[in-house]
């Protein structure tokens, strides 16, 4: 392949009016005949002197050229008239996919950036593709142009581009998910591989590919996938991906587990992650490998809260990344092992990996990674760190929210719940309830009840520091009856039992012998369910729990409160759900 981007020789006028070019093709491939350089610059120099090209300088440091829009129209005007305009749209569609194609396997290495830059520069050259695949109903060149470019979009934060092109090629072909499916085999070569035709065994995994990829891509979305056609595409995907698949060891087809996690199968989701660590170290799949490391890393912190090797999986994951010179995945294990450090209450050190991580992050130019993982920052700061440390994780959490739907939604929710959390705890209760109850109103139109749940178990906490244990009460309730169900026990099991605490203060608060001794109860369920749940126990968790005990103790006696305390320990989260 060549060294140098561009499209005007290559391509036609049509290149300049899609997105500029440089004087290069930008790549060789089938249908692109080569070019002399010299000739290329010095004809572009002579329309540049009659002010038919505009050139500026390029993002490279390198020129740029694009025609003037009345020129580009005549140009087209003139190709059809002469019939050619077909074949030179042709001609830009096979460079631009070839440049993409060729150009994925190098962002998960040492010229990563170079490359991230270089696709960038050309990205509406890239749509322009795209669009002309799509308006031909080309389908094997949109599906290679989509899968070629995912990563690209992944790593710079364009997910809701990469949906919509995923679902624009999708409608292209027939779904291979709609019923009955049959499992698929293994495949051990990209689809993206070599340039279209596909064989057909790699067709249907493209088209499989697709779908993934606009699943992963849902950013936040959830309800978009609890109609009727998506569900059945989820049981689909569950049916077709096996464990141990050559292909759910790369993307997309590892993007399968998104499937398994809306349908809330834990089981099968630990089984997909082990056997693809296990077929990437059978097959040799060295960035594979340091790709499911981290992934295992992260399920085991965020299904249980314990370490359970995923310090070492981490570790594992970031020496790979290291060696391949891959910043994101770099930055990705150093955010795994954080996120270990943080369960087990190591603030400092989690402080440290995720600064890691943000260099790397900013290395690479990726905005979306680093908003996040400033986030987590500054999320560190404000349950560990000092005053200082706290403020100064405040200040970074509100300029995140500040960038509103710019910051994406992940991040934002995560942004704002930190943020409620650290108002609520220094007493600035309106600031937390206006953050949660916009936060409330827009997991209400893009989330699952889950989420709804989450805000509304907070929101019942600020009831609480306002002397309102009725409300509280009346509020925790309904948020346990948004968290009790099958997906949170499969993503966030520890929410319903951190709730149920906060209906134990609640009770407390508001006395009476009864209600005190199912405080006791529930402080007995709280600390049997809690412990398999979630390593760490939060600054809000320990003070609500110490309240809930000092006030029980005091209405009931030690005796008392030992033998209530003794029998809530022995309840399932569904016989102490029905005490709160």
């Amino acid at each position: 392949m060549t060294g140098r981007q561009g499209g005007a020789a290559s391509a036609g006028p049509t290149a300049g009016r899609a997105g500029g070019a440089t004087p290069y093709a930008p790549v060789g491939g089938a249908g692109i005949d080569p070019v002399d350089p010299r000739d290329v610059a010095a004809l572009l120099g002579s329309l540049v002197d009659k002010s038919l090209v505009v050139a500026a300088p390029g993002a490279g440091g390198g020129m740029r050229y694009r025609l003037l829009e009345t020129v580009g129209e005549y140009a087209a005007e003139r190709l059809d008239e002469a019939g050619e305009r077909a074949v030179v749209e042709g001609r830009h569609l096979v460079a631009y996919r070839e440049l993409a194609r060729t150009a994925d396997p190098l962002l998960r290495g040492p010229a990563q950036r170079d490359w991230l830059d270089r696709l960038e520069t050309e990205h509406e050259n890239l749509r322009t593709a795209l669009r002309r695949a799509v308006a031909a109903r080309d389908e094997q060149e949109a599906l290679c142009l989509v899968l070629s470019l995912g990563w690209f979009w992944h790593l710079r934060g364009h997910r809701a581009e990469a949906r919509q092109w995923a679902v624009a090629a999708a409608r292209l072909g027939p779904s291979p998910f709609d019923p009955p499916v049959a499992p698929v085999g293994p495949l051990y070569e990209s689809c993206t591989a070599a340039p279209p035709p596909m064989a057909p065994e790699l067709l249907a995994e493209a088209r499989r590919g697709v779908r993934l990829f606009a699943l992963a891509n849902i950013e936040g979305d959830l309800y978009s996938v609890t109609s009727d056609e998506a569900q059945r595409e989820l049981e689909g995907i569950v049916s077709a991906y096996h464990p141990g698949l050559p292909q759910t060891c790369r993307i997309p087809g590892l993007m399968c587990f998104y499937a398994v996690i809306l349908k809330g199968d834990f089981g099968r989701l630990g089984a997909i992650v082990e056997e693809a660590v296990r077929t990437c170290r059978e097959l040799g799949y060295a960035w594979e490998l340091a790709f499911t490391l981290q992934l295992r890393s992260k399920i085991m912190n965020e299904r249980s809260g314990r370490d359970r090797g995923a310090a070492s999986d981490a570790d594992e994951s970031l020496e790979i990344f290291t060696r391949l010179g891959d910043a994101w995945g770099a930055a990705e294990a150093l955010t795994g092992r954080g996120e270990a450090r943080e369960q087990r209450g190591e603030g400092a050190a989690a402080a440290d990996d995720y600064r890691a991580a943000i260099r790397y992050a900013e290395k690479l130019g990726a905005h979306a990674q680093m908003l996040l993982l400033r986030s987590r920052l500054a999320g560190v700061f404000v349950e560990f760190g000092d005053e200082e440390e706290a403020a100064e994780g405040e200040r970074i959490l509100s300029e995140v929210v500040e960038q509103g739907s710019h910051a994406g939604a992940e991040v934002l929710s995560y942004a704002r719940l930190h943020l409620a959390q650290r108002y609520g705890s220094t007493g600035r209760i309106a600031e937390a309830r206006a953050h949660l109850l916009k936060l409330h109103g827009e997991f209400g139109v893009r989330a699952l009840d889950l989420f709804q749940g989450l805000a509304e178990g907070m929101l019942a906490w600020l009831d609480l520091l306002e002397g309102r244990p009725g409300d509280a009460l009346v509020t925790v309730r309904g948020a346990l009856g948004k968290t009790n169900d099958r997906v949170t026990e499969l993503i966030a099991p520890f929410i319903p039992v951190t709730q149920l605490l906060t209906g134990a203060e609640a009770l407390s608060v508001l006395g009476g012998a009864e209600r005190t001794e199912t405080a006791a109860r529930l402080v007995g369920a709280y600390d049997a369910l809690r412990e398999p749940v979630h390593f760490r126990v939060s600054v809000i968790e320990r003070t609500g729990r110490a309240n809930t005990e000092a006030a029980a103790r005091a209405g009931l006696g030690d005796a008392a409160y030992e033998r209530a305390y003794a029998e809530g320990g022995g309840l399932t989260l569904e016989q102490a759900t029905a005490l709160v």
